[in-house]
């Protein structure tokens, strides 16, 4: 297997490189990571040479929060029907006209401005660095993408990007590799989490375990074992979803401001009320609700994840008409409850950590300064670490893994954790699609050095 090694190469000669584009979970972020790789043959070291990030501009997030929005089951399964017949009854492009879905429209304007944002993105990050585009042997991108249902209910859901691999390798004639999470999907897996290796990859080379707490749209975390010890601690990594996070502390600041506000910086709002011992019991009861299967699917953010979103929980606050809790206070009550949700669940898994272990926090939600607080309070004696220790930026950590999930299909070395996909089998993450002819032979070549 690689293994991260945290420093600058001597020679950019002699090291192959990869970009890593990575959408956040809510579109507002673009992260880009140019990462090396000495040589494609297990045992050699992945470098980072320099990552970044960008806001995303509103009309994008906005959009694609109008899009989810709008894909709830049913209109889900109604473009999917209508994309099946748009294929099956026409052979031109043309028929992709104004009568298209608005969904599949809308699909199409964020793709295209994503496609524009991810060039100059790309090139902003090379002209921070000597590495040339002739040196790139490809780039990787993810991004959350949206899901529309089959019209047949046996069917599985499919998955579309935001980003558009073919276009972004026409656009800068570089090999672009996506499709990570569709590939895991495909073979029977959740496609959740596909970083889990290339987490290992980086935040594996200590001495000590490692849990990486991800406080982004959900609450997650992914425990790695350390590769110093044993070399295929791997097969121990474990990943967890537990509770909606960001997402439910957006909405409620969205509540509490009357729309003026979906950011509670800092935390100053959260504050500001009170711990509602009520309303904890009521979140903790919805939390024991019967399993994903029995639930309908507008209550997940995607197929992917295994706890039920933001709506799940508000839903079940605005059913109970027996009680009216204050705006401010419900707000600082999800404080204390995803803080104790995370707690109670990674204590309950503890007797699968090696001790002892580091905890690395990371993700939007933990400049909440009542989260980042609560959750320290509960984790005593356990000192909290950041990504910055580490060799790398809290904001684009995220693009670092996604270039070496593209380093690895280039190798031809699987990333996929069939023990925490389900996939049935080890496989090859990524699609790629090829750029100019030189680009693409310089891909082939690095797969024989």
């Amino acid at each position: 297997m690689f293994f991260f090694k945290n420093k600058t190469p001597v020679s950019s000669s002699s090291v192959h490189w990869f970009v890593g584009v990575h959408i956040s979970s809510n579109a507002r972020k673009l992260e880009t990571a140019l990462v090396g790789l000495e040589a494609a043959r297990p045992g050699s070291g992945v470098l980072l040479q320099k990552s970044m990030s960008f806001d995303l501009p509103e009309e994008i997030f906005t959009a694609f929060d109008e899009l989810r929005a709008q894909l709830d089951s049913a209109q889900e399964e109604e473009l999917a029907r209508r994309l099946s017949a748009d294929a099956a009854s026409s052979d031109s492009s043309d028929s992709l006209s104004a009568e298209a879905p608005s969904e599949l429209t809308q699909l199409f304007q964020i793709r295209v401005m994503l496609t524009s944002l991810q060039v100059e993105a790309l090139e902003a990050l090379l002209a921070e660095t000597d590495v040339r585009r002739e040196e790139i042997v490809a780039v990787a991108i993810n991004d959350p993408g949206v899901w529309t249902r089959a019209a047949d209910w046996d069917a599985p859901p499919t998955r579309y990007g935001l980003a558009d691999g073919a276009a972004l390798a026409e656009k800068t004639g570089l090999n672009v590799v996506d499709a990570f999470v569709g590939k895991d999907w495909a073979t029977e897996g959740r496609g959740l989490p596909v970083f889990a290796l290339p987490y290992w990859i980086l935040l594996g080379g200590s001495e000590r375990d490692r849990l990486l707490l991800d406080l982004g749209e959900t609450a997650r975390w992914t425990y790695i074992p350390s590769s110093t010890t044993d070399k295929k601690s791997w097969a121990r990594v474990a990943f967890q979803e537990v509770v909606p996070c960001g997402s439910l502390l957006n909405a409620l600041t969205e509540a509490t401001t009357k729309g003026e506000s979906k950011l509670d910086l800092g935390g100053r709002l959260s504050v500001q009320g009170s711990r509602n011992a009520e309303l904890l019991d009521l979140w903790r009861e919805v939390r024991q609700a019967p399993g994903k299967d029995a639930l309908p699917p507008r209550y997940f953010s995607s197929p992917l994840s295994s706890a039920p979103n933001a709506s799940f929980y508000l839903e079940a606050l605005r059913k109970d008409e027996s009680r009216r809790f204050n705006a401010l206070d419900a707000l600082c009550t999800a404080v204390h409850y995803i803080a104790e949700a995370v707690a109670e669940n990674v204590e309950a898994n503890a007797a699968r950590f090696n001790e002892p272990f580091d905890v690395v926090l990371t993700g939007a939600a933990k400049q909440n300064c009542l989260l980042f607080n609560r959750l320290s309070a509960l984790f005593t004696p356990r000192q909290f670490h950041s990504l910055d220790e580490y060799g790398f930026l809290e904001d684009s950590f995220d693009a670092v893994a996604v270039a070496t999930l593209g380093a690895l299909f280039a190798a031809g070395v699987p990333a996929s954790l069939p023990q925490l996909t389900g996939a049935a089998r080890e496989s090859l993450l990524g699609r790629v699609s090829p750029g100019t002819p030189e680009n693409w032979k310089r891909f082939w070549q690095f797969r024989l050095v």
